[in-house]
């Protein structure tokens, strides 16, 4: 080597360093698929001239920005905090997790922090209080967790605080009132913040944003806000905020986005939200506000949207609404406003929505309405509203929606209405509408709903109707329609639901409705139809429900129903249908809601197929001419109806759970059925020469057998059906009971009444020295309660492992819950607990949908929800109506995703505990249960305007 060689050694600066610690961390696919990250060349002096990167004249690091670039990091390196000059650190949407460096407090210079976006977790540093020059903190959309800590309170320059979607608890600090820079401040959806809104917060004058939606926070909203005399947003929705509207919040002269919806805000709306000038979005709805609509609101000259539905105001309309000029959405819905309806709307030109359904509103419809050039939705639906439908409507040429449904609506249909080209949804029903139906709907290309039942339409079903290419659902039913049903119908083939039922419809079931593949509900029933039911109908894999009852129909029952795999109800009662049942029918094993061949011709015996039907819950064959054994129905599980009666069966009665729930109507007119004690031989105690009994004997006989079997059993059934564990002997809790169960797990307990003990109390009495009685089904224990009321327990055996899964307990309940005799206490309450619960689930998800409890005294007859349920789903109603009547005005597709849950609910509640699914097959499920893109609601820290409400 040469004396006068000379090595250039090159070193990177130490920011440049610390940036390469960042560098080293991230994801090797990242580094070379990033074309910022690829110019960080490690051979550089300095980082200054790296994309992302900014460097002071002296070359120190004075920005790092590199938002929605993947960096893939598991953690953020703490060598980013000697970047002691850094003023700006932005690492939004980079797909960073981990926890937030307390060394990151250590950037005295720090203007802006943004780490927005990622996946970090853990809690929020105390530390970052240091920062005292940070104006700009954006933490939002993570998975902090922890409070919100109080020495943020400490950053007198902060301008933006934005800790909105995380998972952050505890309250809102108080200390936080003295942050007076700051304009934003936005902490929604944390649903775990609790604690109430400090008043403080009301000090903080240069706010121009105040968010707080969707949190746990409850209390008052503070009248210190109408002090915030720079605020343009307030939101403060979908929380546990209680209490008045504060009248200091019409103070608030600049502001101009009002969200107070889904709260529990009481009392009246406030006449000073009058004086906001600016104001151009108003939700009030989903609260308990009382009293009348304030005609000062339409002082508010630059309201765009109000939306006080769902409340409960009454009084009449205010005519002086019709002053707000530039008004596009007026939602009224769901209250309890009288009067009729202002004509002065017709002044509010802008109007693009109009929804005032679920009210009391009287009068006539205001011809005026035709001035609303702009009109796309228009809800009535729910008053009682009289008059005539306006031919006016012909003029809102953008309609889209226009429900009058249950109202008093007389008259014709104006043929002006069809001529409507955007005319999506046309809702008729309830109504006393006289006349025809007008050849020119075929105009109405657009239309995809038409629904006019339940009035008095009358004439023939026009052919026309069959040019409607985009109709999805047709109902025409109870009304006066005469003649035979058009064939054309069967051009629609996007058609998924046909009801004329009730009517005056005669002829053939025209062939052609084979066609309509994609249909899914047929209701052709309580008319006059003749001839046999179409083979065509086989072609109809998609439908749910086919209801052809209450006609003239003739021939057998045709055998490609079992092409029908998705029917859950299949109903024929009341026609002339003869021949035998055919063995088919028993492999629709989608059958879950009823089968129903009632008031026919019948003949012979019940195919074996049927012993497929596991999940059929009701089952009505009765007054035909029906033979041979019903043995094979002792398969069908999940029945909770049948009907057997006025038929030639013979035999013994099966010996089910559910058949001992059966009383002698059931069976009537069956001279040679027979009670059985074995289910393969008669009973010679009770046959005769009559067969079964009286019902009065029957009743004494079943008194007399049930009261020796469960007469000890005062207030409560407990049982366990786990298959899995047992207790050791040493465990002691059930001595030498054989097979003892794990009384471990978690317990579901329906109590029927409110009571002073738990199931700790009576689990713990469930021993062999308590034991007073045993029996087929059971054991009974005497429990004595904490506050010395003493109580029988029966708990019901276990399954064997090689028994079929029969299940007795939902049978016992059954049986206690129809007896009523002096010697028989009346049943008070269950308990159990099939280690992963779905049958619970099942309940818990019925109350959720239905807004109900398990046990609720506005449900018909004290109905479990369960029963009410399948009570509901097997008396032709639509599904719709078991939803709670808030969430069944919610857009289409959320009710669809809705009934989806309502089936899964269903499946999990099935009577045999063999077909319900398990835990993991409900969140497969669930999961499945997805909205389309268009149809979901924006992020929680978005105000959530409520979509268009409408019936289904």
């Amino acid at each position: 080597m040469s004396p006068n060689t000379v090595f250039l050694v090159s070193s990177i600066s130490p920011d440049g360093e610390a940036l390469l610690s960042l560098l080293k961390s991230v994801d090797p696919y990242a580094k070379s698929s990033s074309s910022v990250l690829s110019s960080w060349n490690p051979s550089s002096s300095t980082p200054c001239s790296w994309q992302g990167v900014t460097c002071s004249p002296q070359e120190r690091v004075i920005s790092l920005s590199i938002p929605n670039t993947f960096l893939n990091l598991s953690y953020l390196p703490p060598g980013l905090s000697s970047l002691s000059s850094l003023q700006l650190l932005n690492l939004s949407s980079t797909n960073i997790s981990g926890i937030i460096p307390p060394s990151f407090g250590s950037f005295s210079h720090l203007r802006l922090l943004d780490l927005s976006g990622n996946s970090l977790s853990g809690f929020i540093p105390s530390e970052l209080g240091g920062l005292s020059s940070l104006q700009f903190l954006f933490l939002n959309s993570n998975r902090l967790t922890g409070k919100i800590p109080s020495e943020l309170a400490i950053l007198s320059s902060l301008e933006i605080f934005c800790l909105q979607d995380n998972l952050l608890n505890g309250s809102i600090p108080s200390q936080l009132g003295s942050l007076l820079s700051l304009q934003q401040f936005r902490i929604g959806g944390n649903p775990y913040l609790t604690g109430e809104i400090p008043p403080q917060l009301g000090s903080l004058t240069n706010l121009t944003m105040f968010g707080v939606a969707a949190t746990g926070l409850s209390g008052v909203i503070p009248p210190t806000f109408g002090n915030l005399i720079n605020l343009q947003t307030l939101a403060i929705y979908d929380t546990e905020v209680f209490g008045s509207i504060p009248p200091e919040l019409g103070m608030i002269s600049e502001l101009r986005y009002l969200y107070l919806h889904m709260n529990k805000l009481t009392g009246s709306i406030p006449p000073q939200l009058g004086k906001l000038q600016k104001l151009t979005s108003l939700l009030l709805w989903g609260n308990s506000l009382t009293g009348p609509i304030p005609p000062e609101v339409s002082n508010c000259s630059s309201l765009v949207i109000l939306d006080v539905s769902a409340n409960e105001l009454s009084g009449e309309i205010p005519g002086d609404l019709g002053k707000l000029l530039v008004l596009e959405q007026l939602h009224l819905s769901d209250n309890a406003l009288t009067g009729s309806i202002p004509w002065q709307l017709s002044n509010c030109t802008s109007l693009t929505a109009l929804q005032l359904d679920k009210n009391q509103l009287s009068g006539q419809i205001p011809w005026q309405v035709s001035k609303l050039k702009y009109l796309q939705s228009f809800f009535l639906w729910g008053n009682s509203v009289s008059g005539t439908i306006p031919a006016a409507f012909g003029n809102c040429t953008e309609l889209y929606a226009l429900d009058l449904s249950r109202n008093k609506l007389t008259g014709s249909i104006p043929e002006e209405i069809f001529d409507l080209k955007q005319l999506n949804k046309l809702l008729l029903l309830g109504n006393s509408l006289t006349g025809r139906l007008p050849r020119s709907v075929a105009r109405c290309q657009s239309l995809v709903r038409l629904r006019l039942g339940e009035n008095q339409l009358s004439g023939q079903i026009p052919k026309e109707i069959g040019q409607l290419q985009n109709l999805v659902f047709l109902d025409l039913y109870m009304n006066h329609f005469s003649g035979g049903l058009p064939s054309e119908i069967a051009n629609i083939t996007v058609l998924e639901l046909l009801d004329v039922h009730n009517n005056y419809l005669t002829g053939e079931i025209p062939d052609e409705m084979g066609e309509l593949v994609n249909l899914e509900l047929l209701d052709l029933s309580r008319n006059s139809f003749t001839g046999e039911i179409p083979s065509s109908f086989g072609n109809l894999s998609y439908l749910n429900k086919l209801i052809l009852s209450n006609n003239l129909l003739t021939g057998q029952i045709p055998k490609y129903f079992k092409n029908l795999q998705k029917l859950t109800l299949l109903d024929l009662s009341s026609n002339s249908l003869s021949g035998e049942v055919p063995s088919e029918l028993g492999y629709v094993t989608s059958l879950t809601i009823s089968l129903d061949l009632s008031s026919n011709h019948l003949t012979g015996e019940l195919p074996e197929t049927f012993s497929g039907l596991t999940q059929l819950q009701s089952l009505d064959i009765s007054h035909n001419l029906l033979s041979g054994r019903i043995t094979i129905l002792s398969s069908l599980t999940s029945l909770t109806s049948l009907n057997v009666s006025y038929n030639n069966f013979s035999g013994p009665i099966p010996v089910t759970p559910f058949f001992r729930t059966l009383n002698s109507d059931s069976f009537l007119q069956n001279s040679k059925l027979c009670q059985s004690v074995d289910g393969s031989s008669c009973s010679s105690r009770i046959m005769g020469r009559n067969g079964l009994k009286s019902a009065k004997t029957i009743a004494l006989v079943a008194i007399i057998l049930t009261s020796v079997a469960i007469a000890v059993v005062a207030t409560w059934i407990l049982v366990t059906r786990n298959h899995r564990y047992v207790f050791n002997n040493s465990q002691g809790i059930m001595g030498s009971s054989a097979g003892a169960d794990d009384f471990s797990y978690p317990w579901t307990f329906i109590p029927f009444q409110k009571f002073n003990f738990t199931i700790d109390n009576i689990l713990n009495c469930l021993k062999d020295e308590n034991i007073i009685g045993k029996g087929c089904s059971g054991v009974v224990y005497r429990a004595e309660m904490p506050n010395g009321e003493v109580i029988a327990v029966k708990k019901l055996w276990k399954t064997k492992k090689n028994e079929e899964p029969v299940d007795s307990f939902a049978a016992e309940i059954q049986i206690l819950g129809h007896i009523r005799h002096r010697n028989i206490v009346k049943l008070l309450g269950y308990c159990s607990n099939k280690s992963s619960d779905v049958y619970s689930y099942g309940v818990v998800l019925l109350e959720i949908l239905s807004g109900r409890s398990a046990v609720d005294t506005q449900i018909d007859d004290g109905l479990h929800i369960v029963e009410w349920v399948k009570k509901k789903m097997g008396s032709f109603e639509p599904a719709v109506t078991v939803l709670d009547a808030k969430l069944q005005g919610l857009p289409d597709q959320m009710v669809h995703e809705m009934l989806q849950t309502l089936g899964i609910a269903m499946f999990c509640v099935n009577s045999s505990p063999a077909e319900r699914p398990t835990m993991k097959e409900v969140v497969a499920l669930l999961m499945e249960v997805k909205s389309s893109p268009d149809q979901q609601f924006g992020k929680t820290s978005q105000p959530l305007i409520k979509q268009s409400s409408t019936q289904s």
